[in-house]
């Protein structure tokens, strides 16, 4: 290679198609970079790892399986995102580079100079499975290369389908005018840049091109072209193609109408592909119809957008089911808070209460256990990690009680996946105790197995199909029509899971809590509003809303009644599964549920107040302090939480500017469970240290490893298998056998 060849190599490479297109994006379209950067993140692990968010797309599951099947749809996917990112870049700056006019087959030509990020990431994202796949779910290279070969079929029939379609009916400069592609014609001169030419100054620097996977041609001078032909070509091709995402978006929104079919439950990875699809291509048919006026168009429509939310009929609520939510009859006040607590309320609850307690002793004593051992039972949040470790502790801690978990338990609280396995272990003690006892004892894990299937998939379709683009179907759940969207895609989940065994009224537990053939069970779910928790129970607990009878204290209402303040609402036939989905609404994952009352009352999960329960726990022994005294030996607080309950500390000092803007922020969300585990040792300290009450804490906990195991609605099975064996780690075991011995008592 001579020293004038070098240069004029290295000038062709800067200036060819491909590397100017990425230096365009950078310079015109930052937008269509970010996307990609977020998707570069999520395959590294950089971005969402304490969500999971990298599993959605490392192992994707579809119908309960991670296969051939479920790569191929995730394939699909990234085909139309990267067609999606292909067809806005051609309509947003196909005119910065007018030599295109004169190729044939313009589109397939423009997708292949526009290789670099696309083909970059499906190569990182192979190589990425290959690595989880191998390392974490230990599959054979047999059963890897089955699950590459279903994404890349996946994404090489959406591209080819696509282009096909655009050959077909796209036109180009021979069709259009019957005159030679300048591609198919090596012997016109190539583009001088040298020259200031007026027909040049608006088009962007290009010597060198790919006219086919293993061809480089040089940019031929295209001046002997009357521009009108140029511009129609452009015209044709550009209208096509803007004719082809609208028909996408169309497709993409009506899927909508169609969210009850299982097949439909594309993997959870597709569905955040298919928003950015949807996005990328209204933002690219917007700029390329509005061109200057784009920009203030999508800021006016953000604006009306948002106006026209606060209308039910554009972005309808979310609701409780089995309440009536029809009109806001009851004034949510001071006032009225005030006229559901007052002493003679209060005494009458805790009347009904003691009556509860009489029975559940009454159990024992039948049994000759003069004063038995309290048992009050409290879970932690924490999604689907929570509901599996919770569900499996319950199930070895009810073996090594020898199955007498329930009976033990007087009353139980928690918070969000906590409380479902709670819920739903008290469920199958009810009705279903031979099948439990059978799962519990035998270690065949059918429950469990169901459990813990997945919930994501259903929930961010509908957040991509129903909640992001305001489609209107609507659905009848207990005679009433509800929006189609993220809860009710939840709670259709959920019940799935679970049997639909909690797919019934509170009242139906009215009587078994009150005979104590189950323990009381109280969900308490974060009142946005004010702060406080709404106290959900098939039973009367105003009990549980203030912490002291001193009223120079001047203490408020630490939260409201569910079912006496909305009596009128027929609160009693409020779906447990509708409470306990209140009770897990994840912020942005699952929407507030909004309560029927002026001004309307929001809530979501009850981590936000408390995460474990405690609060709810200590307050119920204080109110009951006397008759602990009298009717049993003390009190035992069990814990479940799916974290190890440690202090961890980070090195949090800001040292750039960015580092000191977000540093307050990320502090606290670091913390901020760890600040609720400050407050829940003071007060497990203060009722420890109280006279007349033997108090015992029993703390099971997921123990702390290697790879943090995610807080989502979906698993991996590496995921599933810590948390099954995580029960059986030293210090549960020891915490196990001292259950065994504070308990002896009762058996």
């Amino acid at each position: 290679m001579t020293k004038k060849t070098f240069p004029l190599l290295l000038r062709r490479f800067i200036y060819s198609f491909p590397i100017q297109l990425m230096v365009m994006y950078a310079k015109k379209n930052k937008s269509f970079l970010l996307f990609w950067i977020l998707l570069f993140g999520i395959i590294t692990e950089n971005f969402g790892t304490k969500y999971g968010l990298q599993f959605l797309f490392l192992n994707p599951e579809y119908l309960g399986r991670v296969s051939f099947t479920s790569f191929f749809i995730v394939g699909m996917m990234i085909g139309l995102y990267i067609v999606a990112f292909n067809i806005s870049g051609f309509l947003l700056n196909s005119f910065r580079f007018p030599f295109l006019a004169t190729l044939s087959r313009i589109l397939l030509k423009f997708f292949l100079n526009n290789f670099i990020i696309p083909t970059t990431f499906v190569f990182l994202y192979c190589y990425r499975i290959y690595e989880f796949q191998s390392d974490s779910q230990l599959k054979s290279l047999t059963e890897i290369t089955i699950d590459i070969s279903g994404l890349l079929a996946g994404i090489t029939v959406i591209i080819f389908l696509s282009l096909r379609y655009f050959n077909t009916t796209n036109d180009d400069i021979q069709k259009l005018f019957g005159v030679n592609d300048s591609d198919k014609n090596d012997q016109l001169p190539t583009r001088d840049y040298t020259k200031i030419d007026k027909k040049l100054k608006d088009s962007w620097r290009v010597e060198t091109y790919l006219s086919s996977f293993h061809k480089i041609k040089l940019v031929r001078e295209s001046g002997h072209y009357h521009p009108y032909m140029l511009q129609k070509v452009f015209r044709q091709n550009h209208l096509n193609v803007a004719v082809f995402e609208i028909i996408l978006i169309i497709l993409f929104l009506s899927l909508g109408f169609f969210g009850e079919s299982p097949n439909l439950k594309i993997p959870a990875g597709a569905s955040i592909l298919l928003t950015m699809t949807i996005l990328l291509m209204i933002a690219g048919v917007i700029r390329y119809w509005l061109k200057a006026w784009a920009t203030p168009a999508m800021i006016l429509i953000l604006i009306v957008i948002n106006f026209l939310s606060r209308f039910d009929f554009i972005s309808p609520k979310t609701y409780a089911y089995g309440i009536d939510n029809a009109k806001n009859t009851i004034i949510y006040s001071e006032e009225k808070l005030e006229t559901q607590y007052n002493e003679t309320i209060l005494s009458n609850d805790i009347q009904h209460t003691e009556k509860i307690l009489n029975n559940w002793k009454q159990y024992w004593k039948a049994r000759g256990v003069g004063k038995p051992k309290l048992v009050i039972l409290e879970a932690s949040g924490g999604g689907l990690r929570s509901m599996l470790f919770t569900f499996k502790s319950l199930q070895v801690i009810d073996s090594t009680c020898s199955g007498s978990l329930m009976k033990n338990t007087a009353i139980m609280f928690g918070s969000s996946g906590g409380m479902l396995s709670e819920s739903y272990y008290r469920e199958l003690f009810w009705k279903q105790k031979e099948k439990l006892m059978q799962d519990d004892f035998s270690g065949k894990q059918q429950l469990i197995d169901s459990l813990g299937n997945d919930m994501l998939n259903s929930i961010i379709f509908n957040g991509v199909v129903a909640d992001l683009f305001l489609n209107p179907s609507r659905v009848k759940v207990d005679g009433s029509f509800y929006a189609k969207d993220r809860a009710y895609a939840w709670e259709q989940q959920f019940n799935e899971n679970t049997q639909n065994l909690l797919a019934h009224p509170i009242s139906d537990y009215i009587l078994p809590e009150q005979s104590a053939s189950i323990p009381m069970l109280v969900v308490s779910p974060t009142i946005l509003n004010s702060g406080g928790a709404l106290h959900i129970s098939a039973q009367p607990v105003s009990y549980l809303l203030n912490a002291s009878e001193n009223a120079d204290l001047m203490q408020l209402p630490s939260g409201i009644e569910f079912t006496r303040f909305f009596k009128s609402k027929n609160s009693y036939n409020l779906r447990m599964s509708s409470a306990l989905r209140m009770n897990a609404a994840f912020p942005y994952v699952t929407p507030a549920t909004t309560l029927p009352c002026n001004p309307s009352i929001e809530v979501l999960d009850a981590g936000l107040h408390d995460n474990y329960g405690t609060q709810n726990a200590i307050q119920f022994i204080y109110s009951f302090k006397k008759w602990i005294q009298e009717n049993t030996s003390g009190v035992v607080l069990l814990q479940i939480r799916d974290t190890p309950k440690k202090l961890k500390i980070k090195n949090n000092s800001a040292e750039t500017f960015f580092e000191k803007t977000t540093a307050p922020v990320q502090n606290l969300s670091d913390n901020f469970l760890v600040m609720q585990d400050y407050v829940s040792d003071k007060l497990i300290c203060s009722i420890s240290m109280t006279k007349g009450i033997p108090f015992e804490y029993v703390l099971i906990q997921m123990p702390d490893t290697k790879e943090r195991v995610s807080l989502n609605w979906h698993l991996t099975e590496k995921e599933k298998k810590m948390l099954l064996t995580g029960i059986y780690s030293k210090q549960n075991t020891e915490a196990l056998a001292k259950l065994k011995s504070i308990l002896i008592t009762n058996q």
